[in-house]
Order: C-alpha cells, then structure tokens, then sequence
C-alpha cells in the first residue's frame, strides 16, 4: 500500500494499483476536501480511485465545482434522495434558504416548483430562466449536479458500502430529476419564443372555468410533453452508464397560443424534445448527462420525435407489434399532469397486457426468447455479461414474458422492477421458489458486477475485462482473492440462468426414434459401397444406384470423419457430429443430387465445428437438416452463403419466414428491430447488423424460389416465381440504402449541421437515383448498384454547424459515407458493389451532382447511351418532392425528346458492337446468354432503341409518371405508343424473361452465363433447372428426360428471333 504524506490525515492508504498520475489527482482534489471530510471518506475515495479511472478524473474535477456527496449517500436511505436532490436544485436554481424551506409544502412540491414550472401557464418562471439563460450553463449545472451524485454513488458501491439496489434505484431516481429539470428549461426557452400548446378543449377540462368563451381564450389548459420512461429506467433499476430510453407522447395536435408566432404543436414539442436531447446526450468539457436513446418510439428513427396520443393510439392499435408490448411492460410516464399521464396510461396498458390469460403470445415471446439466442450464437457473446448466454437480458426476458402474459388478469404484476416483481411470480405460482431466487441471486450479483465494470471508465459495457490489472481490480472489488476465482463464480450465475432460460416455453416433445444403425454405422466406416447398394435396394431408399458412384460416397464420408477439423473436436463436439451424421447421409442420399449434396452440407459443418452452438443447434432441431439438405442440393450459391456465414443457419428454424421472402413495409419493420439491438455509436456492429440483415432475407428469397410445392404447401405459403426475385431484391436493397443513408445522414450533420436552407427537419434536399437493375426493380442475387447523387440546394449555401462546410462538400461527404457503407468489407461481407459511372462524365465527373447541371448535362453533353441508360433509372430514396418532380420530369423529356432515326440507330448499334467485342464470349460451340448475339444485352439495346426512337410528336400525350422503368412493363408502354407491333412486343417480352430467369438460376447454382449450343436446344426454363442433374455442375450432360430435350428449345428460338428484329430495324439504316 501506498502511504499519503502529512497533508493527509493519519492512517490513510491508496492501494498498490494506483498510477503516479491518479495520485497526484488525489492529492490535489483531497487537499481541497480535507477540512470538510473525515479520513473514512478519505479512505473509501483512495480506493475507488484505485480502481476506476471515472473517480479519479470526476474526483479531481468535480471538486472545485460541486463537492461529491459521499457523507450524504453514505447516512442516508435511497427513499430521501428524491426530496434531497429537490433541496438542493431549489437551493441553487431558485436561491431557496434550505432552513424556509424544511418541513414546508414548498419542499413536498418542489419538483413542481422547479421541475415543472412549464405546467402552469401563470406561474412566473423569471427566477429559474434568470440564473441559467443559455444552453451552456444548464448543460453545465446539469452535468456537475450529475457526476455530484453518480461518482459518490461509484464510491460507495466500489467499495461495497452500497448494494445494488439502492446504486440502481438512485441512479434511476438522479437521471428522472435530471431528465425533468432539463425538460422543463427545454419547454420554457420554446414557450417563450413560440407561445403555449393548448388542449383544444380546455375549458370543459378547467375548474377554473366558468364555461364563457372568455374563459376558454383567457385561461386554455396547456399541454405537456409526456416523456414515457422505458427499459431499466422505467423499472427504476438504471445502470451506472446506461443508455436512457424514451419515447415522447403529446396531448393532441393543434396550434400554441400567445407566442411571437404560433406553430403547430406537433413541430412544438420536436423542437422541445431536440433541445432537450442535446442539453442531456451532448458531450461538452464537462461530460455527458446519459446518453438518449429514442429508437423504442413509433417507427423508430424514421417516425417523428413525438407524436400525439391520437397517432399514438392508432399506431398500437393497428401497427404494434409483440417486441413492443414486451418493452413496454416496463414503461411509466415521468412528465406530465395526471389526467395526462391517465390518458396515456388508457393507451399504453390495454396493449402491452390483456384482459385475459394471453397465451396467444407466446409463440411471439418463444420467437423473441429464439432470437436472443440466435444473437448470442452469432455474435459470440461469451465474455458479455449482459448480452451473453445466461446474462442479465435472459433473466429480464423470463420475468417480463410472465408479466405480459399474466399482467392483464393480475395488476400487481404489472410492476416495474424485476426485482420487485420476482416474489410476486412466486405468489401466482408462476415461478418456484428454487427458481425465483437463484434469478435474484443471479440478477443482482450481475447487475452489480455490470456497474464496477462501467464505473471503470464510464463506458456502456457489459463485457469482461481482458487487461490482467483491471481482471485483478475486478475480482478484488467484487470480493474474491483472484480473478480466476471470479471467473468461476460468474460461469456459475451464467450457467444456472441460462439452464432457466432453456427451460422457458420448451414444448415437451415426444421422444426421438432411435438412430438408424445402418447410417450410423456407415459413419463409423464399417459399411463398405456394395452394402450400402444392397441396403438401398432392400429398403427402396433414393433411387440413385447409376448416378452417383457408392465408393465415392462412402470416401467422402470417411476424408471427412478423419479430418484435422473433426479430429480436433472436443468429446462433447464430436458426440453432437456423430448425432447428425446418419440423418445427414441419408438425407443426402435421397436427394437430387447425392455426391454434391454431402460435398457443401460437410463444407457447412467444416466452417461451424469450431462452434458447437450449431451443433446443438441440428441436435435439437432435427428439421433443419431436412430444409439444409433440400436447399443446399438445388442451389450451391446457398450452400456456400450457410458456409460463410454459419449465422445464416438459424433462418431454418423457421420455414415460414424461409420460405416468404417480406415486402417493403415488413423489412423496413425487420430491420428496425435488428437496428434496435445496436448502438448507435458502433459503426463497425450496424454494418454488420445490415449485412446480416441482407444475407438473410437474399436467403428467404432463393429458399422460396426453389422449394418444392410441397414444403410450401406445409407452410401455407405460396412458391414465388423467377420473375418475382428482381422485385424481391430490389425492394431489399431500397430498404438497405434508406437506412444507411438516415445513418449517414445523422452521422454527418452531427459534424457539420445541415444546409442552412432546408425548409423541413425531414428534408434532406438529396436524391439517389437507381439505375440498371436497380432502376428497373430488377436486381438479381449479386447485382451491383448503379447510382447517381443529386441535390438541390444553393450551392453558394452552407451548413448550420459549428464546423460549417460548403453544401457541395456537405453532399460529396454524405455520398462518399454512403458509399463507404455499402461497398466496404467487414467480416459479415459487403452489402453491395457501387457503379457511379452513369453520373455526368463518368469517373471524372462530380461524386454528387446539383440538379441544374445534371439537367444541363443530360440536354447538351450527354452522349447517347448515357440517354439509353437513363430509360431505366428511377428514383430510390427522396423525402424532397420537388427533387423527386424534377429529375422525373427530366428523365420524361429526355426520352420523349425527338431523334434522327438514321443518327440514333448508328449510335445504338456502334454502342452494342464495342460492347460485344470486350465482353461477348461466344465461340462456335458457346453461347453466351448475356453478351452473345441474340443475348439478354440485346433484347435491352432493341428496347431502348424503341423507346428513343420519338419522330414528330409521339410523346406529346405522354405523362411523365406513366413511363415504367421495369424492362416489362416498358415493352408493353412502347407498344402503347405505337412504336412497336404487338408481336414484336410478345417476343422481346418472352425472351427477355427466359433469357434474365435462366441467368438467375444459373446464379444459384454458381453456374456462368455461358452454354454449349446442346445445352440451349435443352435449356430449361424457370424451375425445371432444378428437377434434373443439370443443376449440379459436377454431373455429365445428358441426363435429361427426352421429354425435357423435346420441350426446352426455347432459348434458341428466342435468339433467333431477336436476331431478326435487330437486322430487320439497323438494315434498313445499313448499320
């Protein structure tokens, strides 16, 4: 130990672990305390300043500021520190003498003197403004009264002097009066610029009414903001640096009244709410309030910061889902009159608890409970004691499924704290006794735990340390003589509630048939080929004896059982493998393809031994190896997706999610619960988030497109047709770049602010058009992305923020940031590969273009096929109408605009020729189905030609919103316009779609665009690709039926048809 000098009262120690730099700290900041604490004080700082770094600094800091309130969290109960706080904000805001205020009303109302001043429209709040007019001093006050308390609640609990739930319960308590001080500023510098929002109806609701008219315009009742407390604050259970969740509810829309100008109440309270999350969540030299997280709110980060109790109502109602009933079984409204918080409540309980025993929710809770587990598999969460298996969240989920399930019959259950409402389980008999309390054993010795590891820096962390110093100071804070007895004891709490969490809605299945001997034994080596001929002859298993070869088979599975990666399995490893082996091999055996179908299903199992999560996984799902089987055997590009990305596997636990890709609305849903599960700091966890976002639902879209009738038919889902996968795709990728591009957004003008122009908080004043597939709602399974960036403000403007840049750089900051999201590698992949050379001048050209030079670029510069190319761009993400009106409106006139038919025809064929000669690779056995003549590219340059061949006044009635960018739907408005004859249209039609739906599939099965001429006169369409071997490129050609080479030579037939029109419509030119 480390002896103080004289300064210092005697008998003072500071531990071993304390750095030359958190002494001299110390000495500093103790010189100035000593007259005021006693040596035990003194004694308890030395030793959190020991350990935590967050000490040393506040302590050192702190001090010349607000003295830390260590005596007073010491000597006295968590249930005065609410009347404490109180005094203390009057005394300092108001200049209250503590001794007029004691034992007064003024004291038992003092959070209504101060906190909610705005709550009264004649109260005079000139002393409160007064003492703190701008921004930078109440962030200041805010922040010193804050680290006032959270260190000295630190203090005390580093040294074991607090329990956790008190440390919890106070923190909650400091962040609610914080919370509502701010608020209540926030309400009173926007009231005074912009009046008072009003309930509409006030004067039935006033008692000082007398029912006049006069009464209703003099004395209206104002409106509150109702902030609704959610997560551990709601349960009043807050961890030391924890994000504070909240969503913003107002009384009904409507106008303010008596300001400089009136505003509507909707726009009113956004702004309330923007001052009052910056006066909390931003980082000034005095730190931080908490952290504010507003993405629990209606629609996320994409609904308004608040809304009124009408939207309210009818979002719950109509739009709510299960995962927000369960977070807001914790919610209470912490502002606000009572009637206010009553209506609120009137909305808020009937959704989150039902009337009767809700038992329909507990396929949504099993989900949920699935998707923790699913995340903890993915993310491998061992060391993170919240997240983890076996972590806090488990034990807040079991608790808090209980209570949505029972909560609306039993009231009492409708309590907020986890702690609290334990017991009470136990009273309904909804948990044993045993259980009950090893999860408040377990909950209380991890939520303490969490705390020390947070008080070390302050950072919102939950996982363990890995320095061995820190590991030391932990195990020493927690009370153990080593790190390495810690660990034992937290993989002892982790264990028991995970084995809780296991038990939670497990449906008690029927015992599983024994295991095939005969493909057990062939797993252990002892069946030779001409055995396994003979046994699946006996027992009519497959039907396969000629196609595939039985020793080779048989070798595989023995490279594979003697591999370095199987070898190396741990005893519990190598007995889940040999659990589903025989149903695998069997499995494989039976499908179409037996040799490749064990190939990729051993490669998947190679890439996940090493985590035998997913190998519990199969032992317990046994279905999913049926769905692994059947899907890796029709599509090796899904058997190398599950390969590189185990995660994916967790999807076949669900075949009627698998089997149904989503639209638009239920992804933009998806993603935002995924996006809820990150911080929105932690850049490198959302790009990895989205990704697997992307893996997944690409997945759902290929499973669905080769499944067999008969799975879907289980399921009650419909097969989706080949020429849906675009459509599928596309709507994926939009979903994708309109989420990245708000995050980009933010991120961005959190630096710089936002263009000083923008009329509207929602305005971006930015477009990204989609060309290509994108533009044409066509993408395919690994489509790039053609994009073009506009914007429309003044480009002499600048932005708003502290570092101030030109609107040109602002756009080409926030294009290169998305760019950098969509195309950069992490180790989930990348989402997509960006194109930008369709943008004016190409490569050399602008990254973001102002809408008047792509108008003037595209009237006076552009060359032919840049017109060509802007057929099938499409807007794909705008919140500017006018933006979105103008490059419609261009795209309209360049495509109408009238042509030189001899001139456009040479451009177009002169185009298609250098193309053909770089990317054709056509020989006189091979025919490209994409470059090659009579080729997919061909079919769109005759398209295109059409649509650009305007003479005199064809376009003249044409709407601009009435010309598709679908390659389809085109076809069919050039023929509407006369250009084409409705056969022409039938064969560009039909080989446009045989050509794009035999290039997806080839996709799938990592096949290239490239067939022999045999193969085209027996080209498959569609799904028929799947029912034979020439799917499986390992397999010899041939092995078709005759009907299938009888019936299949469309493709030829739709090449020499496009080849036809192309000579019939470029000869006549003689080019």
């Amino acid at each position: 130990m480390t002896q103080l000098g004289s300064n210092f009262k005697d008998g003072l120690e500071l531990p071993e672990t304390i750095s030359e730099q958190a002494l001299t700290d110390f000495k500093s900041s103790a010189l100035q305390l000593t007259t005021n604490n006693s040596p035990k004080i003194f004694q308890l700082t030395a030793n959190a300043i020991g350990y935590s770094e967050f000490v040393t600094k506040t302590v050192n800091a702190q001090s010349r500021e607000l003295p830390i309130q260590i005596n007073w969290h010491l000597e006295n109960s968590t249930d005065k520190f609410r009347n404490y706080l109180v005094t203390e904000i009057n005394q300092k805001v108001l200049n209250k003498d503590s001794s007029d205020m004691q034992g007064s009303a003024e004291l038992e109302n003092g959070l209504e003197l101060v906190l909610d001043l705005a709550l009264d429209p004649v109260l005079d709040i000139e002393d409160f403004m007064l003492n703190y007019q701008s921004e930078m001093e109440i962030m200041k006050f805010l922040r010193l009264l804050r680290y006032q308390h959270s260190c000295a609640i630190a203090i005390l609990e580093l040294n074991n002097q607090m329990d956790v739930e008190d440390s919890i319960a106070r923190m909650s308590i400091l962040a609610e009066v914080l919370i509502k001080l701010a608020y209540s500023w926030s309400l009173a510098k926007i009231k005074k610029k912009l009046g008072c929002p009003v309930f509409e109806n006030s004067i039935n609701s006033n008692p000082d009414s007398n029912n006049s008219r006069s009464s209703q315009t003099l004395n209206p009742l104002p409106q509150n903001m109702l902030i609704l407390a959610m997560g551990k604050f709601g349960g009043f259970e807050l961890n030391f640096s924890s994000d504070v969740d909240l969503i913003f509810f107002y009384g009904e829309d409507g106008e303010t009244q008596g300001g400089r100008r009136n505003i509507e109440n909707a726009r009113f309270f956004q702004k309330v709410g923007i001052l009052l999350i910056k006066l909390l969540d931003e980082v000034t030299q005095e730190g931080f309030v908490f952290r504010i997280d507003m993405r629990l709110r209606p629609y996320g980060d994409s609904g308004a910061l608040a809304i009124s109790l009408a939207q309210a109502e009818d979002y719950y109602q109509e739009q709510g889902r299960d995962w927000e009933r369960f977070a807001m079984v914790r919610a209470r409204a912490i502002t606000g009159t009572s009637k206010e918080k009553d209506n609120l409540e009137k909305i808020i309980r009937p959704f989150a608890f039902r009337r009767y025993i809700d038992y329909g929710v507990i396929d949504s809770l099993r989900n949920m409970k699935q998707m923790i587990q699913r995340e903890v598999r993915r993310r491998e969460l061992k060391n993170n004691i919240k997240l983890g298996s076996g972590g806090i969240r488990e034990i807040e989920f079991m608790v808090q499924s209980l209570q949505l399930i029972q909560g609306g019959r039993n009231k009492k259950l409708q309590e907020k704290s986890v702690l609290k409402v334990i017991p009470m389980l136990v009273q309904d008999n909804l948990l044993g006794a045993q259980t009950a309390d090893d999860l408040a054993t377990n909950y209380r010795f991890l939520r303490r735990l969490e705390n020390c590891i947070q008080e070390f820096e302050e950072k919102q962390t939950q996982k363990l340390p890995v320095d061995l110093t820190h590991q030391k100071q932990l195990a020493k804070i927690m009370g153990f003589t080593n790190y390495d007895k810690l660990a034992l004891k937290i993989d002892e709490h982790l264990l028991n509630t995970s084995s809780h969490f296991q038990n939670l809605f497990s449906d008690k299945s029927e015992e599983e048939q024994a295991e095939d001997d005969f493909f057990l034994s062939l797993w252990e080596g002892l069946i030779d080929s001409e055995q396994l001929t003979n046994y699946l002859k006996t027992n009519k298993v497959g039907n396969y004896q000629e196609i595939f070869k039985f020793d080779e088979f048989i070798q595989h599975v023995k490279n594979f059982r003697d591999s370095k990666s199987r070898t190396a399995l741990s005893a519990k490893g190598s007995k889940r493998l040999t659990a589903i082996m025989p149903a695998v091999i069997e499995l494989c055996i039976n499908s179409l393809s037996p040799l490749n179908s064990l190939l990729r299903v051993i490669n998947i199992l190679k890439s996940i031994l090493k985590r035998t999560a997913y190998l519990d996984l199969m032992v317990e799902n046994k279905p999913i190896l049926k769905h692994l089987v059947d899907l890796v055997s029709k599509s090796e590009w899904i058997a190398t997706r599950l390969s590189e990305h185990p995660i994916l596997m967790d999807e076949l636990l669900y075949p009627q999610s698998l089997y149904q890709p989503l639209k638009s609305h239920d992804l933009e849903n998806e993603l935002r619960q995924y996006l809820l599960r990150v911080e929105e700091d932690d850049e490198e966890a959302l790009l990895n988030c989205i990704r697997q976002f992307k893996q997944i639902n690409e997945l759902r879209v290929a499973a669905a497109l080769i499944s067999e009738q008969s799975i879907t038919a289980q399921i009650n889902t419909a097969q989706i047709d080949i020429s849906q996968v675009g459509n599928y795709l596309t709507q994926l990728a939009e979903v994708i770049i309109k989420a990245c591009i708000r995050h980009c957004w933010h991120s961005i003008t959190s630096r710089h602010g936002v263009p000083e122009n923008l009329t509207s908080l929602n305005d971006y004043g930015f477009s990204i058009i989609g060309y290509g597939k994108l533009g044409g709602s066509e993408l395919g399974f690994n489509s790039d992305l053609d994009l073009v960036f506009l914007f429309d403000q003044d480009i002499k403007s600048k932005t708003n923020g502290n570092r101030s840049i030109s609107v040109t750089r602002f756009y080409t900051r926030l294009s290169q940031k998305l760019i950098h999201f969509l195309s950069t590698r992490t180790n989930q992949g990348v989402l997509y590969e960006v194109d930008m050379r369709l943008r004016p001048s190409g490569n050399s050209g602008m990254l973001v273009s102002h809408i008047d030079t792509f108008k003037s670029y595209q009237n006076e510069e552009a060359w032919t096929w840049e017109h060509q190319a802007i057929i099938r761009a499409r807007c794909v993400f705008s919140v500017n109408e006018k933006l979105l009106n103008e490059f419609n409106t261009l795209r309209a006139e360049i495509i109408c605009k009238n042509r030189e038919p001899k001139r456009l025809a040479g451009d177009v064929s002169t185009m298609r020729e250098k193309m053909r000669k770089q990317l054709d690779q056509s020989t006189k056995d091979i025919f490209d189905l994409k470059q090659g003549v009579g080729g997919l590219v061909d079919v769109e340059f005759l398209i295109q030609y059409f649509a650009l061949n305007n003479q005199g006044t064809v376009c003249k009635n044409i709407l601009i919103s009435t010309i598709p960018s679908n390659t389809n739907e085109l076809i069919k408005h050039i023929h509407k316009s006369e250009k084409i004859s409705v056969d022409i249209q039938n064969i560009l039609i039909e080989a446009y779609n045989a050509l794009r739906n035999l290039i997806n599939l080839r996709v799938l099965n990592k096949q290239k665009h490239l067939i022999n001429y045999s193969q085209a006169e027996n080209a498959l369409s569609e799904k028929d690709l799947f029912d034979s071997e020439l799917s499986d490129p390992e397999l010899p050609e041939g092995n078709l039926s005759e009907d299938n080479q009888t019936s299949n030579s469309e493709i030829l037939n739709h090449q020499k048809l496009i080849k036809q029109i192309w000579l019939s419509e470029f000869e006549k030119f003689k080019v």
